[in-house]
């Protein structure tokens, strides 16, 4: 299973507040909308073995609700580009734009603390998405976010409806782009992200541990569209008026669900084995 994960990494700003000077690359010197603030959590622990602090940020959007009417929404299948079928949610009446061949979808969910933030869908060819590294994920989505919001696309159409896999992952990487970058300051950085979705929702918990020390082509105009079909998917998610993309989440087709998975939203999935 390959799975790139780029999450604009705002825990970094949080630990900078705290009073460390945290060197980050150009593409993640980033602010998140302060709808991403709200939900972060901030763990400072003191290790007395060795005089490092363990500072952990998480953001946790809890289980939220697809922003459209339920009779929109469906549970199906589709056939993967690796001809498997895997689980699907349905959604209809959608609108999906082409830019420069990508097909690119958004659909709104609403968090348990109100408002409501944009789940975003790509399909991205795999020979892409291998070039494209962390940072370069993080880049060409927010490119993508951007065009598509100020309608720079090539070509827009409604969808009778299409098609999204259902996910269930859980993925853990270093950041050793931000260790070289601080190796006097920091000693390790690990991020998680957990990510749930099917027809009933959506969830994304990340969470960033760092130890610091010491202190254009366009298609036919089809009425439906699967997304998974052809590409890999990729997924992130944005605040209202916003393109800066959070929890980028790029999934091949061997982390989709078999059509009869039954997909868990609880802490218990999320937890470490």
């Amino acid at each position: 299973m390959v799975i790139f994960i780029a999450s604009a990494p705002t825990t970094h700003a949080d630990i900078s507040n705290l009073g460390f000077d945290i060197r980050l690359p150009k593409a993640a010197d980033v602010l998140l909308p302060g709808l991403f603030d709200d939900l972060c959590l901030i763990e400072v622990v003191s290790d007395p073995t060795t005089g490092n602090l363990v500072v952990t940020a998480t953001i946790d959007t809890q289980k939220m609700d697809w922003g459209l009417p339920s009779r929109q929404i469906s549970r199906s299948q589709f056939t993967d580009y690796r001809d498997t079928q895997r689980q699907a949610v349905k959604f209809t009446s959608q609108d999906v734009v082409w830019i420069s061949g990508v097909a690119v979808t958004s659909v709104p969910v609403r968090p348990v603390s109100g408002g409501y933030l944009y789940a975003w869908f790509a399909d991205i060819p795999a020979e892409e998405l291998s070039g494209l590294g962390y940072y370069g994920l993080f880049t060409r989505i927010a490119e993508l976010t951007g065009k598509a919001i100020r309608k720079g696309y090539d070509h827009r159409s409604t969808m009778d409806w299409i098609t999204v896999p259902a996910q269930q992952i859980k993925w853990e990487r270093q950041m050793a782009e931000i260790i070289s970058a601080n190796q006097l300051l920091i000693e390790d950085v690990q991020q998680m992200i957990f990510m749930a979705l099917d027809e009933t929702g959506m969830r994304v918990k990340a969470a960033t541990r760092s130890v610091i020390r010491g202190g254009s082509v366009i298609p036919e105009n089809p009425s439906t569209y699967h997304f998974g079909a052809k590409h890999p998917v990729v997924i992130w998610l944005t605040a209202p008026n916003s393109d800066l993309p959070f929890a980028v989440v790029a999934t091949t087709a061997d982390s989709w669900l078999d059509p009869n998975a039954v997909v868990a939203f609880g802490d218990h999935a999320y937890a470490s084995n």
